[in-house]
């Protein structure tokens, strides 16, 4: 995925349009898989390696399991650049999808602010929090704001100070019953 430039919330919509397009054809696939397939290891077989998949953004196919962790880290990804533009008016960023290097989303303007987002079951999983607080701490030291956010089941909406580890990181929490409320 290309690194994507965006000055207002609006240029977000078709990205949460897509991911939700994605969304609804791989829900038509699994309909019709379920139909048609009694057996329930098989089933779980194919969502882990078919390709009955879609990617939330690119035209291409992928299997069901890498498409749910790709929807919801790109959903959080795509409300907190809806918050930072909010938080930080006039604010032009771009967004690292996927294996894009960079920061997950980037002030366009050097050194204003570096974001690091990932959605899981919980804050902790895979030290994920961990490292991308580390991440921040170390290879953006020149960003005046520079914020984790995370999205997890039973956390709280809002700043989650009990896992500011490093001081001049924010963390975060986007959860992710609240991801779709400003997508159309």
């Amino acid at each position: 995925m290309a690194v994507l430039e965006i000055t207002t919330p609006d240029a977000l919509d078709p990205l949460a349009r897509a991911i939700r397009a994605a969304a609804d054809r791989t829900v038509r696939a699994l309909g019709d898989l379920l139909a048609s397939e009694p057996d329930s290891l098989q089933v779980l077989r194919l969502m882990k390696f078919k390709e009955i998949g879609h990617h939330p953004i690119d035209e291409r196919r992928l299997n069901v399991i890498e498409q749910v962790n790709q929807t919801f880290t790109y959903l959080v990804t795509l409300e907190a650049a809806r918050w930072l533009m909010a938080r930080h008016p006039g604010l032009a960023l771009k967004i690292n999808l996927g294996t894009a290097s960079g920061f997950d989303l980037e002030s366009v303007a050097p050194g204003d602010v570096a974001a690091e987002v990932f959605a899981a079951t919980r804050p902790v999983n895979n030290d994920k929090l961990r490292k991308d607080v580390t991440r921040l701490a170390e290879k953006a030291t020149q960003f005046k704001h520079r914020y984790v956010f995370f999205s997890c089941p039973g956390c709280t909406l809002g700043r989650q100070t009990q896992w500011e580890t490093v001081a001049g990181i924010e963390v975060w929490s986007l959860p992710p019953d609240t991801l779709l409320k400003g997508a159309p």
